[in-house]
């Protein structure tokens, strides 16, 4: 498989005119060809219009939802994608795109997870089913849930919570890797950061036959 580079981002917004352009601004800059984003909080259909205006050099695929954090985008660096199919699993919250992109077939999934556990165990459960494909799979985004102790740092004691051994479950039966534990497997680092804890909940899983590098 040809390499392809791919960054999920948490944008924690783009409904204001000036954040928006800010923040297009500064993510077209990236060197990547598929950007998943999070948290975009677009609420009309005319919001994802101006982003799409916006975000001229390639397709987009945005997916709003009735929570205010709502909101997931696929992004597309270059026209060269064929979009085969789109489903808004859980609108704003779980995006699938079926695609071929440079001959490959590829189902992306981004993720921004709840932080209430009845939501995140909902999701699972969903994208359980999901993974039951022929493509190669690139799943990720925002999970809000760590798996192992060396995911985070805080004064509270880990414990594997239900959600956290779904997760793994999951991902284990439709035989994806965790592709940063795979690639750095003694490193130590983390996506989300506040004055008590340091957390790696944002992710990357991929298919055993898509090739990596570091």
């Amino acid at each position: 498989m040809s390499n392809i580079k791919i960054i999920t981002f948490n944008v924690r917004g783009l409904q204001s005119d000036k954040s928006r352009k800010r923040k297009v601004d500064f993510l077209k800059r990236l060197d990547y060809d598929i950007l998943c984003l999070q948290e975009m909080r677009l609420k009309t259909h005319a919001d994802i219009c101006e982003l799409t205006k916006m975000w001229n050099t390639g397709h987009s695929i945005i997916s709003i939802g009735e929570d205010s954090s709502d909101g997931v985008g696929i992004f597309f660096k270059k026209d060269t994608v064929n979009i085969i199919k789109r489903r808004d699993i859980i609108p704003g919250r779980l995006l699938l795109v079926d695609c071929s992109y440079y001959g490959q077939r590829l189902s992306i999934i981004n993720v921004y997870n709840a932080p209430e556990r009845t939501k995140k165990i909902q999701l699972l459960k969903k994208l359980k089913y999901l993974l039951e494909t022929g493509f190669n799979i690139i799943l990720c985004g925002d999970f809000n849930i760590v798996t192992e102790a060396t995911d985070r740092i805080s004064k509270v004691e880990f414990r594997e919570l239900r959600e956290s051994k779904l997760l793994v479950k999951v991902c284990k039966e439709a035989a994806l890797r965790d592709l940063y534990r795979h690639l750095h497997p003694h490193t130590v680092h983390y996506t989300r950061f506040d004055s008590l804890t340091k957390t790696r909940i944002d992710r990357f899983y991929i298919s055993h036959n898509v090739q990596e590098q570091p």
